[in-house]
Order: C-alpha cells, then structure tokens, then sequence
C-alpha cells in the first residue's frame, strides 16, 4: 500500500511539474485511475498572452478591442501575483491609474470597487448593489470600460434566485463573521446544482451554463471549509470547459457542447484560477 502511495505522489508531482492537475483515487486491490482536472500552467499563459503591453491591461477575450478594468483587469491582476509579478503589477497600476482618472469608487489602495471584484480579494462590502458598464476611454482603437456598482441594492428576492451572488453574500458574511449568515447563502447555491452545473435563473433563462459559477463555488465552498459530495463532478466539468489555449470557455451545455458566441474570456479564466483546485487523493 504504502508503495502504491509512492507511487501516487511521484506521478503527481511528476505532472505538476508539467502543468497538468490530477484527480486520483486508489485502492487496496486495484490500480491508480487518474482523471484530468485542468492546466493550471495554460491557464496562467493564457492570461499572460491576454496582455496588451501598450495599454497595461489584458483584453476581455482573444480578437477583441474590448478592455475591462472590473471585473476582468481587478481579477487578472490579483490571479497572476505569484506566477508573473511583472505583468500583474503592471495591471494594477493601470487599473488604479485609469480608476483616479476617472474617479470611480476605489478602496483606500486606489481598487476600483464594484460589490463583486473586491469581495474575491478579500474586502467586505456594506451591500450587493447593481452594476452597469460604462465606458471610460478609447485608445490605440480599443475601447476601456468598467462595470460599477449603482445605488441600488440588490432585493433579497432577487439575490436569492443566483448562484453567483449567492457566493458573493456567502463569502461577504464569512469575512464579517457571521457563519450563520455565509452558511445560509452557501446552502442555498449549493442546493442550485443539477448534476450538470448551477441551474439558477440565468440558466433557466439562456439555456446554458456559466462556467465562472463552478470556480465562484468552490472558491466559496474552500473558503467557508465546506464539503460537498459532488466535488468531483465540478472538477470534471473545469476540465472539459477549458480549451487548447488554456483559457476557459464562458458557457456549457450540459452534455459538455459550447452555445454560439461561447469564447475563453480574462474574466472567467482568472475566476477559474482563483479557485486554485489542489492534487486530491481519495481513498476508498
């Protein structure tokens, strides 16, 4: 047993090394399964190649002229700390330059706050508000824009219908530490999984699934130190919404085809990784 384990481990770190996350299960009397989970590594290249070094900020997806200082550039930049220091401080600066510029509400380090952004980075918001995009700026032929919270908080009826805000409050009321408070929004996302992803009121409504979900929940769930028994059915589905580029891809369908007009986005990508999904063992 105990070489078998060995054995685990090394092939783990052996795939590591090349980028490649792994699932494994193991037992007594039969051999290692591995299961894919995702390219930690591509990921991070993909948000690298993402970059534009003329304005400082990495583009909303490849091809497009569009720029978003939040969520994408906030997110990208907080998600590249450890594996391109250079590049993520270049966005920051960017994005708290442009943020003064055109004053939009920033924290007391200049962040551009929006009640979504900065709660991932560690920041308690007063209330879930709207937002609306605007556009700040056009440069070198691109276009800058912001998604900004307005004055309108956002009714616990409709809050209560996605899942994605649901871990936005879940996450808001850990960091006040009220655990009752977290706990009931996480359960409440928890119970919006079908087996394929997290069939909320957008999905109800596009279709499809939003791929940022899985990462918002299991980056609430990791946080909060929850389990769930369908764990690894999110891992699969991060791996098979990650494309050969190394992003991942917005949207799914439950059998695991993409809806038109789906494409890896900063956004997305940086949430994915921002879930930081370690080696997992099991042992049955």
């Amino acid at each position: 047993m105990k070489k078998l384990m060995l054995v685990c481990l090394l092939i783990g770190i052996l795939l590591g090394a090349t980028g490649g996350y792994t699932y494994f299960t193991l037992t007594e009397n039969r051999p290692i399964i591995i299961w894919p989970t995702y390219n930690r590594e591509g990921a991070y290249k993909y948000l690298v190649s993402s970059y534009n070094s003329t304005l400082g900020l990495c583009y909303e997806y490849s091809g497009s002229n569009t720029y978003w200082l939040t969520n994408d550039n906030v997110l990208a930049s907080y998600a590249l700390q450890n594996w391109n220091r250079t590049v993520a401080d270049n966005i920051s600066e960017t994005v708290k330059r442009l943020a003064e510029e055109y004053s939009l509400t920033t924290s007391p380090i200049g962040i551009p706050l929006n009640t979504r952004a900065e709660i991932l980075l560690g920041y308690i918001v007063k209330s879930l508000n709207e937002t609306e995009g605007v556009t700040l700026a056009s440069y070198h032929g691109s276009t800058i824009n912001a998604d900004v919270a307005t004055n309108s908080v956002i009714p616990e009826s409709l809050l209560e219908n996605y899942s994605d805000l649901l871990c936005y409050a879940s996450l808001n009321e850990w960091r006040k530490q009220n655990n009752s408070g977290a706990s009931y929004y996480y359960e409440k996302a928890k119970a919006m999984w079908d087996g394929k992803g997290f069939n909320d009121t957008a999905t109800k409504h596009n279709g499809f699934y939003a791929t940022y979900k899985l990462g918002l929940f299991y980056l609430t769930s990791k946080t909060l130190g929850k389990k769930f028994d369908f764990e690894k059915d999110i891992i699969d589905r991060f791996s098979q919404c990650q494309l050969i580029n190394g992003g991942f891809v917005t949207d799914y369908y439950g059998n695991g085809s993409y809806p038109s007009g789906a494409k890896t986005n900063t956004e997305t990508t940086s949430i994915m990784l921002l879930a930081d999904i370690p080696f997992i063992f099991v042992y049955y």
